[in-house]
């Protein structure tokens, strides 16, 4: 059994990740509540329109703008990064490694709901 090392980046993209995680669930909770549980294409479309609007985004400031924007607008009572809020600006690095552990953890928990909503359609 070896043993497995990350290196400091390697522990803050997963953070990240988990927060984004966290943070898609939350965004589905409250979609749930503005359009009911049984509206399940629209919160589907309405998440991945979200995703999709950030992929698109170019330059990390407006990336961190537009996911602040969708915070504020749906879950305003979510704890945001220090990565995310702090005013520095990202390296084009950075921007690479946290974009795209926003997206993916968005995105699991996007999937996650999905499976989660089938497993109870099944039952």
């Amino acid at each position: 059994m070896g043993l497995t090392f990350m290196s400091k980046e390697d522990k803050r993209e997963s953070t990240i990740y988990g927060w984004a995680f966290v943070a898609g669930k939350e965004i589905i909770n409250r979609l749930e509540a503005l359009y009911g549980e049984e509206n399940e294409d629209k919160i589907d479309k309405k998440m991945r329109t979200y995703i999709l609007t950030l992929r698109s985004e170019l330059i990390p400031e407006r990336f961190k703008r537009a996911l602040i924007d969708i915070l504020v607008e749906l879950v305003p009572n979510v704890g945001i990064p220090e990565e995310i809020r702090t005013e520095s600006r990202w390296t084009i690095d950075e921007y690479y490694r946290y974009s795209t552990a926003i997206l993916a953890g968005l995105l699991d928990a996007l999937n996650a709901w999905k499976r989660e909503k089938s497993g109870k359609g099944k039952k």
